[in-house]
This record gives structure tokens, sequence and C-alpha cells, in this order.
């Protein structure tokens, strides 16, 4: 088998297998892989012995011989990165929107700016604590959640029975 066509199934490669082989190439046994990794020894020769299978049988020593050159050569940004100059481009000066002013786009979508919190109830602010209700208002918050405990309850216990009842039949 030609250098170029291992090198065409190393490409192909899965990440397991590069992590095998890489550590492998590294002059590490299986045992040290597996040791390294956290796996069973059988399990890094099968990662290998896919690889020279692939490569028809191709012994081990050479297998890793061809790895550690293609990843030399062919595992590694062409050229380096590239850094890219500042260029001069205009940007166009920013203005203000005037607050008093409706922001208006082409779907209709009408967005106001003068929405203000003084004119809601104390209850809709955003922001607000549960510490900051007074009693009635954590009264109520309680009776809400408690409601919806039971609607909850009711609901399932008569999911429960319709259930029962179709398979009783």
């Amino acid at each position: 088998m030609s250098p170029e066509d291992a090198f065409a199934i190393f490409d192909s490669l899965s990440d397991k297998q590069h992590e095998a082989l890489m550590l492998a190439a590294k002059h590490l046994t299986s045992k040290q892989i597996a040791q390294h990794l956290g796996l069973a020894p059988v399990t890094i020769d099968k990662r290998i012995e896919g690889v020279r299978s692939r490569l028809e049988g191709l012994p081990r020593a050479d297998l890793l011989r061809l790895y550690s050159e293609w990843n030399d050569t062919y595992d590694k940004t062409i050229n380096g990165p590239i850094i890219l100059e500042p260029t001069d481009i205009q940007m166009p000066e920013r203005c203000e929107q005037p607050s008093d002013l409706a922001l208006t786009f082409s779907d209709n979508l009408v967005l106001d700016a003068r929405v203000s919190w003084e004119h809601q109830p104390v209850w809709l602010r955003p922001g607000m604590k549960p510490s900051e209700l007074g009693v009635g208002g954590k009264l109520l918050a309680m009776l809400l959640g408690a409601v919806a405990i039971m609607a909850v309850a009711v609901l399932s216990m008569a999911f429960m029975n319709a259930l029962t009842s179709m398979l009783q039949r």
C-alpha cells in the first residue's frame, strides 16, 4: 500500500483511533495507553488493529511510522495562521434616537420608548422580591399555589381513573 493511500485512510479515522495511534507513535505500549485513557488494553489493541486491517495488515511498527509521518506533514495548518491587518473602513456616525418618538418598523410593529412603570400597579414592577409583598400579597400567592397543586392532583387522579377504566375493558 502506498503512503498516499495510507494517508487517505488516516484522514478518515475516528478521534478515538487518532488518540490511540498518537500515543502509540510516542512509543507507549497498549497497556500504558489504556492506563492513560482509563480503558482496557484490549480496547486499545482493537482500535489499532482496526486501522491495521484497513491498511491490509500492515505491521504495527510500519503503521506507527507512517502515522508519525502523516501527523508531522499532513495534520498541520498550512502556512500557519493568517493575521489580517486592520482596515480603514469608515463607519457611519451614530446618532441618538429622540426619546419622545415611537420606533416604527416595516412590519408595523411599534415600540414606544415612553413606557414607564410609574403607571403600573406595584405588584407588576419588574425585579420585585417576595419579601416586598405585604401580608395580603403573600397570602394570595400561597392560596394560588395551593389551588395549582390541587388542580394538578385532581387532573392526575382523573387521568389515572380514565386509564384504569380503559385497561379493564
